[in-house]
């Protein structure tokens, strides 16, 4: 395991809490779908840099999760839940004895991908349904996503996370494709598409209380097109948050650090420390 220091909780649910813990401190990193350990761990090295103090709460993402019913994926995120809600009441507790005040828990919100939008979305839903409130927070971080609905764009997310090799290659299409269009002709039904789900619900004022999000992207990742990230800066400005977006032209998905690390780095840390973006 490539991720030293991590607990887990739960099937793809794992905690790393720092010696030294600052009560409080929180941040939530919600990886691209089948995301190995290997680079898992550069995004977990830069919060053990930039906030020693804060716990890191990982929820990988596994294309099995994926494709099962909502209420399935937002079981799958009690302990995620859990593990947040003993953060917050240990926060309160010290502050106040339990009691309400102004001073605010920090965490931040880092989702990656269509993977990490969709566990950020399933653990927002279920806090909201055990808090009776929205998640505070001091930021949103969102690499690469959100991405906008289409068959043809859900059908290479999905192809993205699968071997390319020949001959498994036949069979993970032929899964793929039938799933997917299985998917769209419940969304015919009337349904929301799970990308439009996603993109409302990480700016939904009754899951997260929240007025900052920055947002990266690339012209050239093949599997998340920068408009659609662009678009949902656009939306967010109008509904009264403070953005910024980081659009390059140079970097695959999700691995923009691999060209741009300072740039990444230091826009990570000003939503963190609480900076003007």
């Amino acid at each position: 395991m490539a991720l030293p220091g991590f607990v887990q909780l739960g099937p793809n649910i794992l905690l790393y809490t720092p010696s030294e813990h600052q009560v409080g401190q929180l941040i939530i990193l919600c990886t691209w779908m089948g995301a190995a350990d290997k680079h898992i761990a550069k995004y977990a090295d830069i919060y053990r840099q930039k906030a020693p103090g804060a716990k890191i709460l990982l929820l990988k993402s596994v294309v099995g999760s994926m494709i099962s019913s909502y209420a399935s994926q937002r079981r799958a995120m009690r302990p995620a839940q859990q593990a947040v809600c003993q953060l917050l009441q240990e926060h309160y507790s010290l502050q106040r004895g339990g009691e309400s005040f102004s001073e605010e828990p920090r965490i931040l919100l880092h989702m990656m991908s269509n993977g990490g939008a969709n566990s950020a979305t399933n653990l927002l839903v279920d806090l909201k349904a055990r808090l009776k409130a929205p998640l505070p927070m001091a930021g949103l971080i969102c690499d690469s996503t959100p991405n906008a609905s289409s068959w043809k764009k859900t059908c290479h997310a999905f192809m993205y996370s699968f071997p390319c090799g020949f001959p498994i290659n036949l069979f993970t299409t032929a899964f793929v494709y039938a799933t997917i269009t299985l998917l769209y002709a419940w969304i015919a039904l009337g349904n929301e598409a799970p990308e439009d789900y996603w993109r409302r619900s990480v700016l939904d004022e009754k899951l997260i209380r929240c007025r900052k999000v920055c947002y990266v992207a690339s012209k050239i990742d093949k599997m998340t097109d920068w408009r659609d990230v662009v678009s949902h800066a656009a939306e967010a400005r109008k509904m009264g948050w403070k953005t910024k977006e980081i659009i390059v032209d140079d970097t695959p998905h999700c691995n923009h650090i691999s060209k741009h690390e300072e740039v990444y780095v230091n826009a990570v840390s000003d939503v963190w420390e609480g900076r003007e973006i």
